[in-house]
């Protein structure tokens, strides 16, 4: 994925506690090092302050490594053993379900846990670059490229903010240079005229898709100096910036360092970083009309295949039907792009479900629930029961309590580590955004209509409703409705 190798310099930079003597790892992504550096730190230092946001960072490294189940059990530990306050676990619950529904592909939970945080009141700068970034890699696995790079300017002009505040924290800029560069590369890649047929992400640019064709080299003018870049890591992916763009114009030799950088992946323990730049080398092969490097690059990624039909699949199984029609096996590629074609409409469908409901949601609308996400199973069941109830006014949390046979205690207690709120506290919050919903979109004349919403909600109180609706939303019902 885009954000591989990028999220966990991002990470660190962002976290409010760094863990000593661990950036200048971080900064030469020597992950599979940092990650076992991090394991003994945490070991030897317990649940002492701070401590949770290294293992959330250790967290982090697991995701990029593909150690997904191990990293669930990590950001459970930070949960545990964290001291944030009510506030800080709202948004580290959000950062951290964001994070390992991206990695799980399940692209609707990550926007909307990202979005939270981004717009969380008071949220530090540095954790909403982070999810300004984690939105950008959203939008780029839709095959989104374009909204990716409006988000890539708003993530610019919020590090020049910080700049302006703190010039120690120039690393932020070198970041975002590389990632332009780097999107204007994935342009170069994807819509050229030799791939026109690479349907997944010409659906998602349709209204771009001509000036982009006419453009064979698009994406010169955001190449990086390299005499501009410090961070070792990003030199490194600069390089193969280079070579990628060198591969594309026909020059062979440009082969050997990209399975040099290939083989420093592996090495750093880069696992889906690797895959995902094997898929880089063997799309800029095609593109130069040289199937035999497209198809010794992805050797190593063929046997998955079989596992079906996953988003993940998606430049594989093109890739393939495009070296085996260049080799003359017009069956295997009829077969590889009837795959392709099948996992590209259900991926690109997703994809168009999920920017309607987060990017482009009228004001006032519910974010897509990322909530449930956030906790453990059994505590999912009580959430749910919460939210299909919300029109009761005799609702307790001791019914929700027995609906899943635990305590009022123990349901009180996953609430707030998890969520950062009582469920008390969060049936509030989801009337007041029903009742919200409703007023914004009321065509009806003035009249009953706050108190009926109220009602249907379950907050048949005048008094209630008004104080409640304000203290969420900062402004009264009627200021609403006068919109």
């Amino acid at each position: 994925m885009f954000c591989d190798f990028y999220f966990p310099l991002v990470a660190f930079l962002a976290s409010p506690s760094k863990p000593p003597g661990m950036w200048p790892k971080i900064r030469d992504a020597k992950i599979l090092s940092a990650s076992m550096d991090l394991a003994r730190l945490v070991q030897n230092y317990g649940s002492k302050s701070g401590t949770a946001h290294w293992v959330q960072l250790h967290a982090d490294l697991q995701l990029v490594m593909g150690l997904e189940c191990n990293a669930e059990e990590s950001y459970l530990q930070a949960h545990k053993i964290s001291q944030a306050s009510k506030d800080g676990i709202r948004v580290q619950s959000a950062r951290n379900t964001g994070w390992q529904a991206l990695y799980r592909r399940r692209f609707g939970t990550a926007m909307a846990c990202f979005q939270r945080v981004a717009n969380e009141p008071g949220v530090e700068p540095q954790r909403r670059i982070e999810a300004l970034f984690g939105t950008m890699s959203v939008r780029f696995e839709l095959g989104y490229l374009s909204e990716a790079g409006d988000v890539l300017d708003e993530i610019e002009l919020a590090v020049d903010k910080l700049l302006a505040q703190d010039e120690e924290t120039s690393e932020w800029r070198e970041i975002v240079q590389t990632m332009r560069a780097d999107l204007s590369l994935q342009r170069v890649l994807r819509f050229s005229p030799h791939l026109s047929d690479h349907v997944y992400w010409h659906s998602g640019n349709l209204s771009n898709l001509a000036a982009l064709q006419t453009k064979p080299e698009l994406g010169a003018e955001h190449q990086v100096c390299e005499q501009n870049i410090r961070l070792g890591v990003l030199r490194g992916r600069h390089k193969c910036q280079e070579s990628l763009r060198q591969l594309v114009r026909g020059q062979r030799e440009a082969i050997n360092p990209l399975l040099a950088h290939l083989d420093w992946a592996d090495a750093n323990g880069l696992t889906i970083y690797q895959s995902s730049v094997r898929q880089e080398v063997a799309l800029a092969s095609l593109v130069a009309d040289m199937p035999q490097l497209a198809d010794m690059v992805l050797g190593p990624l063929v046997n998955e295949l079989h596992i079906g039909l996953d988003h993940r699949h998606l430049e594989i199984l093109y890739c393939m039907a495009k070296i085996n029609q260049a080799q003359g096996r017009s069956h295997h590629s009829r077969q590889f792009y009837s795959r392709y074609a099948m996992a590209a409409i259900r991926c690109a469908r997703e994809g168009t479900s999920e920017l309607a409901h987060n990017g482009h949601k009228r004001r006032g609308a519910p974010a897509a629930d990322d909530v449930a996400a956030r906790l453990p199973a059994k505590y999912r069941r009580a959430y749910q029961y919460l939210l299909n109830n919300l029109g009761r006014s005799d609702l307790s949390i001791h019914e929700i309590a027995t609906e899943i046979g635990v305590t009022v205690r123990a349901l009180q207690n996953m609430f707030k580590s998890h969520l950062g709120a009582t469920p008390s506290e969060i049936i509030r919050q989801q009337r007041m955004e029903r009742i919200r919903l409703e007023l914004e979109s009321d065509q009806d004349g003035p009249g009953q209509r706050v108190l009926d919403a109220g009602n249907r909600w379950g907050v048949p109180n005048r008094s209630t409703l008004l104080n409640a609706y304000k203290r969420q939303f900062n402004e009264a019902p009627s200021d609403t409705l006068e919109r």
